[in-house]
């Protein structure tokens, strides 16, 4: 359907009566002005007549090529529209700027017909909308001032204009026409990681402030297009950026990914260093897949825990080998002496060190057997060597576990018995290797 404003033969008279302050044009027009309505045509076409204020705004009908919500249509001749055009001409030549020239009729206006009784009339439009599109925020705080009243929908489109925010909230909550819905619609707002806390406070200021606060951080850092500034606003406001989403992955944890040093460091004391997402990464994690390497090296000396894993087995050091962030692994080896084997490493490290043991477990059977065998000779050379053997292999195996690289992971009770076996057959071992270099020795002297 077409939207057509209609400018009406009273208009002229308004202008010339508000310029040369002519009260008697002025009711003239006022008193003659059509009803403020829209009617449907049967053509498919919608005519609407505005207060005047409206046309006051405009001044001057648009163009049809111009942006706007109408197409306009004037009732009036062209000798009406050259006055208004001369007039308007003569003050912009005395310094008078489109918005200073609407703001002075207003005012004159205002003393015959009242801007809040013309904003009340429902209109397709409303009067702040209009205003707002045209940036006169001059007209508006007149509005206001004037006991208009501003939708939800208006205050919000209002509150967007930060540089008009201060002069806003002098008339906030008394020019809003709906507090509740305009409460409503900021909780919303705030909920979704937008700058309206401040609004929502000034309209509620029962609201559970903390909650909101923490759902619109992590909302706001979790899209795509957040910025550090606007998260600082929320935090300066009391966010903690402890709240997780529903994969568990907190405020904190967007931030660290995204590479936030100052909003990290910020909020880093109020952290659980432990917290883990539903994939078990923690802050240490996305600070290795962000492969930012300041963020890596202050959560670690702030206490993180290296070896901490996540679903996948992978610690922050693995993490950076799978996903070839190779000037981590570096900073990782070279300040903090980290470093990991890979799952095949640690377990041929394993099998190393428990192979050791099974050797040293059963070359006591093996002394035994040759230490009672009659029909060998060197039994004394056999015994002492394989003792030595045994007492190489038994150490070289602890050294094996007792390195950084060995794997703090969980072994099957077995290999724990295997190691018992080792060291008393380590213990047998060394105890017929006394007796040998005992009778030995005896039977030198």
């Amino acid at each position: 359907m077409e939207n057509v404003l209609i400018w009406p033969k009273e208009y002229p008279l308004l202008v010339k009566g508000l310029i040369e302050q002519n009260g008697a044009f002025i009711l003239d027009a006022l008193e003659a002005w059509p009803a403020c309505r829209s009617n449907e045509e049967d053509d498919g076409v919608c005519t609407t007549v505005l207060p005047p204020i409206y046309y006051l705004t405009w001044l001057t009908p648009l163009e049809p090529f111009e942006e706007c919500y109408f197409q306009h249509i004037c009732e009036y001749d062209d000798s009406a529209q050259h006055y208004i055009n001369a007039a308007k001409n003569h003050y912009y030549d005395n310094e008078y700027t489109p918005e200073s020239l609407v703001l002075m009729l207003c005012q004159r206006l205002e003393k015959y017909a009242s801007v809040a009784g013309q904003a009340a009339i429902k209109t397709p439009i409303s009067l702040i909308s209009q205003l707002f599109s045209k940036r006169y925020f001059t007209v508006i705080e007149h509005a206001l001032s004037s006991a208009s009243k501003v939708s939800a929908q208006d205050a919000l489109a209002l509150w967007k204009e930060v540089d008009f925010r201060e002069r806003f909230s002098c008339f906030i909550p008394d020019s809003i026409d709906s507090v509740s819905q305009l409460s409503e619609l900021a909780a919303k707002k705030v909920a979704g990681g937008k700058d309206y806390f401040t609004l929502l406070t000034q309209v509620s200021p029962d609201v559970d402030s903390v909650m909101l606060l923490e759902q619109a951080l992590l909302a706001h850092l979790s899209f795509k297009t957040a910025k550090q500034t606007m998260a600082m606003r929320f935090i300066e406001q009391g966010a903690t950026g402890t709240l997780a989403d529903e994969n568990g992955k907190t405020a904190f944890m967007w931030a660290v990914e995204k590479g936030y040093v100052n909003l990290v460091q910020t909020l880093l004391e109020q952290q659980d260093k432990k917290q883990q997402d539903s994939l078990g990464n923690t802050a240490l994690h996305y600070a290795v897949f962000a492969k930012n390497e300041p963020l890596m090296v202050l959560l670690l000396k702030s206490g993180y825990d290296f070896r901490t894993k996540n679903i996948d087995g992978l610690s922050c050091y693995r993490l950076a080998v799978s996903i070839k962030a190779t000037q981590l692994v570096k900073c990782l080896e070279r300040d903090f002496g980290i470093k990991e084997l890979s799952p095949d490493g640690q377990f041929t490290r394993i099998k190393k060190v428990h192979g050791l043991h099974a050797i040293v477990t059963l070359l006591l059977p093996f002394q035994l057997f040759f230490f009672f065998d009659d029909s060998l000779s060197g039994k004394s050379e056999i015994t002492l060597t394989l003792t030595m053997f045994s007492l190489v292999c038994f150490f070289f195996a602890m050294s094996l576990k007792r390195c950084a690289l060995y794997p703090h992971i969980k072994h099957p009770w077995g290999l724990f018995v295997l190691r018992c076996f080792s060291l008393f057959s380590l213990v047998g071992q060394l105890g017929l290797a006394s007796i040998v270099a005992l009778a030995t020795l005896s039977g030198l002297v």
